[in-house]
């Protein structure tokens, strides 16, 4: 081996040493928590009616999105698991003078 070789090695080898090292992060999965359910709504009887059943909805703890149809009497919405429920969501119409009923199972 030369002198020229040996200092190109040692060179290689102490950079290797000074190489700061590399930090890995670990991440936990969270469960889907997020589901979508849709709601038949009784009682309503103008486009305001929709107003209405939507702040409703919105001030439950946990809902993410409400789309309220009048044409077809329903209430799609879309809520963290861990926070509410769909007894909560049908307790929220109804209290507004809107009784619902779960017209799909609960999407995961």
């Amino acid at each position: 081996m030369t002198i020229k070789s040996s200092l190109f090695i040692l060179s290689l080898s102490s950079s290797v040493l000074w190489m700061p090292a590399a930090q890995a992060e670990t991440t936990v999965a969270q469960p889907n928590r997020q589901q979508t359910v849709t709601l038949n709504i009784e009682n309503m009887t103008c486009a305001m009616c929709t107003v209405t059943i939507k702040k409703a909805l919105q001030k439950v703890e946990g809902v993410q999105e409400v789309t309220v149809d009048y044409d077809s009497k329903t209430a799609t919405i879309t809520f963290d698991s861990q926070k509410t429920d769909s007894a909560a969501l049908i307790k929220a119409t109804t209290d507004a003078g809107y009784p619902g009923s779960l017209a799909t199972p609960v999407a995961r």
